[in-house]
């Protein structure tokens, strides 16, 4: 490793013999020097690169300048030496320094796009959100936000751009053009509201990383003025509506019946799958994945479910082997899918509905959707003497009390009570003769 006055014309000069290496020092500035590499199969000319030892630590370490010679000639690299010979007087190790701010350049840039990337994977998907709620996020992000906000850094996004963001989703109505301009998509009040919780959970997300200072979303108010629903069925419309789900046959006729007996929501029936179902038990143990809440779920089963599953015929589909086996879904046209298409299925009961009260006489029921039958099994529960506590339970609804954190007991036998009462109910409006009587606790 020789030391010498390095000059332009010496280290133009240089050259190591095939496959090896030698160093060349700088007698004027220690620890400086020119790395010199000979012809190699991958570099025919050999390579000349700036190097500086020096130690930190009680350890020697090695910088390489980039680039190497003829790119980056002697006295910028000399001066570059300097540069990190001044930081390692200061206490800071120059390679370490070299390493943060390359991997600062090659992260990618704060765009509204990336970091909306990032949110979804490291934030929705990372905590194992439910995936309903991830892809709804996702949809909202891709039909509104960022066709607006795609390529702008997400540190100059203000206030005013959320709120005309929003005024935007707000006046659309459903004439929103999708990023692709080949269909439209939901605007209105409700599309704005869930726009606002899609940013406002994105935007503190990025504070708490550091990638903002304050947050636009803050003191910005739902736009859209939400009603809740308040429809519950009566028993008479329950046995009309039952009847009437008894036409469709299967599947979507045993599909509304479920979720009548269930109380559970429609995504959460329609993706029933056989191996989740302990018919001995008479549990359906409700995949965290498919819950709204991310939350696995054990149900209990009344035995008018228990004889509705019975009664269900078990499909056939092609495996991952091309051969014929069960069909792994309940509730399938296929065999291959979960069943979908829950608004043309309700269209046709709503249809035979009407019918067959016109027919005796009678006025049309009011309107209804699927998830009412989800908060009339609650509100006849709640009548029949369950507890608003056990009704919760039977929903999969989180205990967001401080008890809840000492409480660990499952409820299970209090769900399954409250359960069979609500199905002995529902039962005996539609066919009194098989209504069994459940003694009420007290």
């Amino acid at each position: 490793m020789p030391t010498v006055k390095l000059t332009d014309v010496a280290v133009q000069r240089f050259k190591a013999p095939p496959g090896a290496r030698i160093e060349y020092f700088d007698a004027t500035l220690p620890g400086f020097g020119v790395r010199v590499a000979g012809p190699t199969s991958r570099s025919p000319e050999g390579r000349k690169s700036w190097v500086l030892f020096y130690r930190y630590g009680g350890e020697q370490k090695r910088l390489t300048i980039e680039p190497g010679y003829p790119a980056l000639g002697l006295a910028e690299a000399r001066k570059r030496a300097g540069d990190a010979l001044s930081l390692l007087s200061k206490g800071t190790d120059p390679a370490a320094e070299k390493a943060e701010t390359k991997a600062a350049t090659a992260r990618k840039p704060d765009t509204v796009e990336n970091v909306v990337a990032e949110f979804i994977k490291r934030h929705l998907e990372g905590k194992r959100r439910a995936p309903r709620y991830i892809e709804e996020t996702r949809r909202n992000f891709d039909n509104h936000v960022l066709p607006r906000w795609r390529d702008r850094q997400i540190g100059s996004i203000s206030r005013r751009d959320v709120i005309e963001l929003l005024d935007a989703v707000m006046d659309s109505g459903t004439k929103v053009r999708s990023p692709e301009g080949n269909k439209h998509v939901r605007g209105g009040p409700i599309a704005a509201n869930r726009v606002l919780a899609a940013v406002r959970a994105l935007f503190n997300w990025a504070l708490r990383r550091g990638l903002i200072e304050t947050t636009p979303a803050a003191l910005v108010e739902r736009p859209g003025e939400e009603t809740r629903r308040e429809r519950a069925l009566s028993g008479e419309e329950l046995r009309v509506v039952w009847q009437a789900s008894e036409g469709l046959g299967y599947p979507m006729g045993a599909f509304f019946r479920l979720v009548m007996l269930t109380g559970q929501r429609r995504e959460e029936v329609a993706t029933m799958a056989w191996a989740d179902i302990d018919l001995d038990a008479k549990v359906w143990a409700i995949p965290a994945e498919v819950t709204k809440a991310g939350r696995g779920h054990a149900l209990p089963l009344s035995p008018a479910a228990m004889d509705l599953l019975r009664s269900i015929p078990r499909k056939m589909a092609r495996n991952t082997a091309g051969l014929l086996a069960p069909s792994p879904h309940v509730f399938t046209t296929n065999g291959e899918t979960p069943v979908s298409g829950y608004s043309v299925a309700k269209k046709r009961m709503d249809a035979a509905t009407a019918k067959a009260r016109k027919e005796a006489g009678l006025k049309p029921i009011d309107p209804w959707t699927v998830h009412d039958l989800r908060r009339t099994a609650a509100t006849e529960m709640g009548r029949l003497g369950v507890s608003r506590f056990v009704i919760a339970r039977v929903l999969n609804h989180a205990d967001r009390s401080v008890t809840a954190i000492y409480d660990r007991h499952s409820y299970f036998e209090e769900k399954r009570h409250a359960l069979e009462t609500w199905a002995s109910y529902l039962v005996g409006l539609t066919d009194p003769a098989k209504s069994n009587v459940v003694a009420l606790r007290a």
